[in-house]
């Protein structure tokens, strides 16, 4: 069952108190347009092609919306899978190449060696990893890219150069979300922060100067008058918004904590555009539950369950700590406490605006986990796309589609 409850929808008292309607806001494609992210990919890409001694292309300049429309949504990933296939692509030519797991050797080997730049299809390697991804997997595709690349390795590489390109390749993939061993994320982070910024979040030299591309060039796309509309019926508390993104954070608010690396990129998207007064649940949230419960921080973020979770308990107690302890006593322990414990005996009414179709799936699941409980619940999906591949996935999870989201707001 579909219901919107429209911004500013009236009831009485005691209607509202038997319901909660709760907004999920997606960062990227939805409140802001990630020209940051787009551009800083794009620069990644291009500076591992120049370090191999070839020129600037914009052969990949499409593939981040593929990727994006298959669930694989951070760039650091999608920069790791990219560097693996340029360097796949070169071990299939150069049969006697030898490789070892530093990147920064490999890359000399390659402008040494003078190759031509090969042809990858990086729109298409995002669909192959994709498609190899396990339910158990939706975090890391990390996984399933290697298998992707070592069948590839396996079915069209000279047999002299499986184990080194192999040893490559995996080096690349598994410590992708690693600054301290990734060379795909702390260049994109350089490119994304800037050279300030890179410093100041993660204490180590900055690469190259740059200026912040993430604020060169993100742009708002939720209108002035949507964000106050949505400010002000988030005061009469008719809905309770909160920002639903894997875009990276600081830690919950009203937390201090100096043993982790921090980046703030999703506070930055939201005093872009307004809405910094509301509680958000990023990357950097759910990283801080995890090193605090002792999980995976990986295995916590978008489209994970409790992800999506968390946001629902810290919409419904505007306190994103509380919301996200909540999150996890339910799944590990299957028991209803802190804010999620107001949804015993009353409605759930939940409006998610995405591009992700995992991410709408996963919103989807915790729903339903909560109707087990005997919450009424309701979800309706708002897919914000353009792109074709985007809006095919959307439009199979069941989102209704709509070109943005002042559209989706209005509808």
């Amino acid at each position: 069952m579909r219901i919107d409850i429209r911004v500013g929808r009236k009831g009485t008292a005691a209607e509202k108190a038997l319901r909660h309607n709760l907004y999920l806001l997606d960062i990227d494609n939805v409140l802001i347009y990630p020209g940051g992210y787009r551009e800083s990919f794009s620069r990644t890409i291009n500076y591992f092609m120049r370090a191999m001694g070839w020129k600037d292309s914009n052969s990949h300049q499409s593939a981040a919306q593929v990727f994006e429309a298959h669930g694989i949504t951070n760039e650091w990933d999608m920069c790791a899978i990219c560097l693996s296939g340029l360097f796949l692509a070169v071990a299939r030519k150069i049969p006697d190449i030898s490789f070892s797991e530093s990147v920064l050797d490999a890359l000399d080997i390659v402008k040494t060696s003078g190759i031509p730049r090969p042809e990858v299809n990086f729109s298409q390697l995002a669909r192959e990893v994709a498609m190899d991804i396990k339910p158990s997997e939706t975090h890391l595709p990390a996984l399933a890219a290697s298998r992707v690349f070592d069948r590839i390795i396996r079915s069209t590489c000279d047999p002299k150069v499986h184990d080194p390109i192999r040893v490559l390749i995996d080096h690349i993939l598994s410590n992708a979300r690693d600054i301290e061993k990734s060379r795909t994320m702390a260049i994109f982070q350089n490119y994304a922060l800037g050279s300030v910024n890179f410093v100041k979040t993660y204490s180590i030299p900055s690469l190259f100067e740059t200026s912040s591309l993430i604020v060169e060039y993100d742009v708002p796309v939720l209108s002035s008058s949507n964000c106050e509309n949505l400010l002000s019926a988030s005061l009469k508390k008719e809905i309770r918004p909160v920002v639903f993104t894997a875009r990276p954070s600081l830690a919950p608010r009203g937390v201090h904590d100096e043993a982790h690396y921090y980046s703030p990129e999703a506070e930055l998207a939201v005093e872009l555009v307004g809405l910094e007064s509301i509680p958000m649940i990023g990357s950097g949230r759910t990283e801080w539950l995890a090193w605090e419960t002792g999980d995976d921080p990986n295995s916590f973020i978008k489209p994970a369950l409790i992800h999506a979770l968390a946001a629902i308990a810290a919409a419904i107690s505007e306190d994103e700590v509380s919301g996200l302890m909540a999150a996890n006593t339910f799944l590990k322990k299957g028991r209803l406490s802190g804010p999620l414990s107001d949804l015993v005996g009353k409605e759930l009414f939940v409006t998610v605006f995405e591009d992700s179709a995992r991410s709408i799936e996963s919103v989807s699941e915790v729903l339903g986990l909560l109707r087990d409980f005997g919450v009424k619940s309701s979800l309706y999906a708002k897919g914000i796309a353009v792109d074709h591949e985007k809006r095919k996935m959307l439009s199979a999870v069941g989102a209704t589609l709509f070109d943005d989201v002042n559209t989706a707001m209005k509808n």
